[in-house]
């Protein structure tokens, strides 16, 4: 009697929990969400998620705020690990930068989150990388001059574990090319700096990032008078009529580069998950919030959120193949 009386309460007990998941949607959100940045103010992945907040409020109903919290230290991962020990239930929220935070779990370095187990919401935006070097100091005027190099090149970055570096590393391995990285910079700008003053050779920038640094926009050919473009990390016509790694034979290097993906607490429900993925992908599409993008040369590239935790797969997929390569350069720097 005892046993059927507990199965009947237990039956009863998960018809009820399968009930109210539709209803955790309808009520959700009823407090504030955090929007955690993973870097300090006033970089890219600050700038966007301070951006896109408002709009995010607005496709959740409007009735609660989207708060920005910089949560900044070990390179993305502290603020990684702080997302993976809320309670799943959708208060928290951030913006990864993919591959640079599957780093650690690629390697086997303790991080205190696992992003194969994150609740991906959606992408926001991705950018692709092109190799430069001083326009006045380099004494690397093309890609064939760094490939013939007799003497150790030099590359100003940040440090292990962000996009660049993961980047830089496995480009240079397949081009037969083994450089001194600089590190300890503590952005894309400060480095692009040291290598305008020869602090270094050459680095790599995502191609929004060098943008900046192209003067004569208006004329039909850019002029680079700080930083001249040498190699274009993509299969398709170099945007700087420079070499391309597609031409150079090395067509499975297009993937590099960095993905803006919206994450939430592992185990979150599956119908708060959904609510605020929708409400992300019609935030990220927003017209005032893509015309935003384009003028300040931070284009959209919305996912929905299946399609991003498919690509979140393909990117873990494809990096753990240069585990050993990673794990050496991380060492190196240390």
């Amino acid at each position: 009697m005892i046993s059927k009386i507990t199965t009947g309460a237990l039956a009863l007990s998960a018809v009820a929990m399968i009930a109210s998941a539709p209803a955790q949607a309808m009520d959700f959100p009823k407090k504030n969400i955090t929007f955690l940045i993973a870097y300090g103010p006033g970089g890219g992945f600050d700038t966007i998620t301070r951006k896109l907040g408002p709009y995010l409020k607005k496709y959740l109903g409007g009735k609660v705020n989207i708060v920005a919290k910089n949560l900044p230290g070990g390179r993305g991962k502290k603020a990684a690990a702080f997302l993976a020990k809320r309670k799943p239930n959708g208060s928290h929220i951030l913006m990864f930068n993919m591959p640079g935070h599957a780093m650690p779990n690629i390697i086997g370095e303790k991080a205190g989150y696992d992003v194969r187990k994150i609740d991906w919401l959606g992408r926001v935006a991705q950018f692709r990388y092109i190799i430069v070097t001083s326009a006045k100091k380099g004494k690397y005027k093309s890609i064939q001059d760094v490939l013939k190099a007799k003497s150790q090149i030099k590359i100003p970055i940040t440090g292990p574990g962000t996009t660049g570096y993961l980047a830089s590393a496995i480009l240079w391995n397949a081009l037969g090319v083994q450089p001194k990285y600089i590190t300890g910079y503590k952005s894309s700008s400060r480095y692009a700096l040291g290598v305008i003053r020869g602090d270094g050779d050459l680095t790599i920038l995502a191609k929004g990032s060098f943008k900046k640094y192209v003067s004569s926009k208006k004329k039909k050919r850019a002029a680079f008078k700080d930083l001249k473009p040498i190699l274009e990390i993509t299969n398709g016509k170099s945007e700087f009529g420079v070499p391309t790694t597609g031409e150079m034979g090395q067509k499975d290097l297009a993937i590099l580069g960095g993905d803006r993906i919206v994450g939430t607490t592992p185990g979150t429900p599956k119908a708060i998950k959904d609510k605020l993925a929708g409400a992300l992908y019609k935030a990220v599409t927003d017209p005032e919030f893509v015309a935003w993008g384009n003028k300040v040369g931070r284009p959209v590239a919305p996912l929905n959120s299946k399609d991003a935790t498919k690509l979140v797969g393909q990117l873990y997929s494809y990096y753990v193949q240069y585990k050993d390569i990673l794990s050496a350069s991380n060492k190196k720097t240390r």
